[in-house]
C-alpha cells in the first residue's frame, strides 16, 4: 500500500496565515515526496529515553542560568554567513540515505576549520562517506547518533570528499584514506544562554530536532510547526541566531532545491531543537600547517641557513627569490633557482616559518 503524501504546500499555507506564523510554504525538492520517502531523508537515530534524559538536563541547566548575568552575554544576533565573511560552506546534499549527522558534523566542523584559520575563504569540502561509512557502517536505513560521530572525528578524524566521494547508498569503509582534521574535544551545550555564546564566540555548532510533514515544504521564514504528523528526527548544522526574530539560523544537508537555498530559520523553543537537543561544540586546530607535518622540514630549513651564512651568492639569491627582497642578484646558478622553489613551496605549506627564515637571511 503506497503512503500517503503530505498535505499540499497551498492548504499548509493558509494553515500557517492562520496561526499567524511569519514562514512560508511551497514546492521544494521533497515536498511532492511520500511521507515514507520523506522520512528516507532523515537520519539522527535517538530513543525516547535519551530524549527524556536530555530533555530534564537541559531543564536543569536553564535553572542555573537564571540566577547568572550569563543569558546578557551574547549579542543579540550572529550569522557566520555573514560575520566579517562567509564562514559557512556550500549546501550539500544527503538525498534518501539516513546520513544527516554525517552532514551537520562535517559542516560544522568545515567552518570551524575556516575559524580556526581566521581564513574564510579556506578551501575544504570534507568527506561526509568516510565519516558516514567507516564511522557507522551500513546505516543508510538506521541512522546515526552524535557522540559517536564525534568521537570517530576525534579519534579517527574526517578525510576530504576527494579521497572518499559520498553517493547515498551503504557501501563499504574505504580504506586508506588519510584523515585531514581531527577534533581534540567535543562538548554538549545545554543551556540557551551558553549555546548563544559559543555560536557568537566559536562558530556553527551540530544540532538535532524533531521533523514534522510540513517542514519539507518550507521555503523562507521562521519556521514553527502548524500541522503534519513526526516524520523522524535529524541533524543540522547552526550557524547562527537572531533574537529579534527569536530564531535559530540553520543549515540543512537537502540540497539548495529546499528551504532558503538550503537554509532555514527556526523558531526558539521549535521541534525540542533547544528543548530535548543538545548543541555540540567541538575543538580544533587550523590543519593549513599541522606542527607534527611542518616539524619535518626544520632540520633541512636550518641546514640551508647554515650554507647561507657563509655563502654570500645563495644568501642573495635566497633574499630575492624566497623573501622578495631588493636588489636582484646580477646572476643566481640554477640549482640555487631551484633550492629557492623548494623552500618557497614548503614556506606556502608552513607559513608560520616564513618569517624566521627570512629574518635568519638577513
Amino acid at each position: 500500500m503506497a503512503t500517503k503524501k503530505p498535505a499540499s504546500p497551498a492548504n499548509l499555507q493558509s494553515a500557517i496565515e492562520e496561526k499567524g506564523y511569519s514562514w512560508t510554504a511551497g514546492a521544494t525538492a521533497l515536498s511532492e515526496l511520500s511521507a515514507s520517502e520523506q522520512k528516507s531523508f532523515l537520519g539522527l537515530d535517538v530513543e525516547k529515553a535519551e530524549l527524556q534524559a536530555m530533555s530534564a538536563a537541559i531543564s536543569a541547566a536553564e535553572r542555573v542560568e537564571l540566577s547568572s548575568f550569563a543569558a546578557f552575554a551574547a549579542p543579540p544576533s550572529v550569522d557566520w554567513r555573514n560575520n566579517g565573511g562567509n564562514w559557512v560552506t556550500p549546501i550539500k546534499n544527503q538525498a534518501n540515505c539516513g546520513s544527516c549527522v554525517s552532514f551537520a558534523t562535517c559542516a560544522t566542523l568545515e567552518s570551524r576549520v575556516r575559524i580556526a584559520c581566521k581564513n574564510a575563504g579556506f578551501s575544504i569540502d570534507l568527506s561526509e562517506a568516510h565519516l558516514f561509512y567507516c564511522g557507522c557502517g551500513n546505516c543508510c536505513g538506521t541512522g546515526w547518533n552524535f557522540p559517536p560521530a564525534l568521537n570517530f572525528c576525534k579519534a579517527t578524524g574526517v578525510g576530504k570528499e576527494t579521497d572518499f566521494p559520498y553517493t547515498p547508498a551503504n557501501q563499504p569503509c574505504k580504506a586508506g584514506v588519510a584523515p585531514y582534521i581531527k577534533i581534540d574535544n567535543w562538548t554538549a551545550i545545554l543551556s540557551v544562554a551558553d549555546r548563544k555564546n559559543i555560536l557568537a564566540t566559536k562558530g556553527p555548532v551540530v544540532a538535532g530536532m524533531a521533523v514534522f510533514q510540513d517542514f519539507f515544504s518550507y521555503r523562507t521564514g521562521v519556521y514553527r510547526h502548524v500541522t503534519g504528523a513526526l516524520a523522524g528526527y535529524h541533524a543540522i548544522s547552526v550557524i547562527g541566531y537572531d533574537d529579534s526574530l527569536q530564531c535559530w539560523i540553520a543549515k540543512n544537508s537537502w540540497g539548495p532545491g529546499w528551504g532558503d537555498a538550503g537554509f532555514f530559520k527556526i523558531g526558539y523553543g521549535q521541534c525540542q531543537i533547544d528543548t530535548s537537543f543538545a548543541f555540540y561544540d567541538v575543538d580544533l586546530k587550523c590543519p593549513a600547517a599541522p606542527i607534527d607535518d611542518c616539524a619535518r622540514y626544520v632540520p633541512g630549513l636550518k641546514r640551508v641557513l647554515e650554507i647561507a651564512r657563509t655563502n654570500q651568492a645563495l644568501r642573495l639569491c635566497l633574499r630575492y627569490y624566497v623573501c622578495g627582497r631588493l636588489p636582484r642578484p646580477a646572476n643566481c646558478p640554477l640549482a640555487y633557482i631551484v633550492l629557492a622553489r623548494s623552500i618557497i613551496a614548503i614556506l606556502q605549506r608552513c607559513p608560520q616559518y616564513r618569517a624566521p627564515f627570512c629574518r635568519a637571511l638577513g
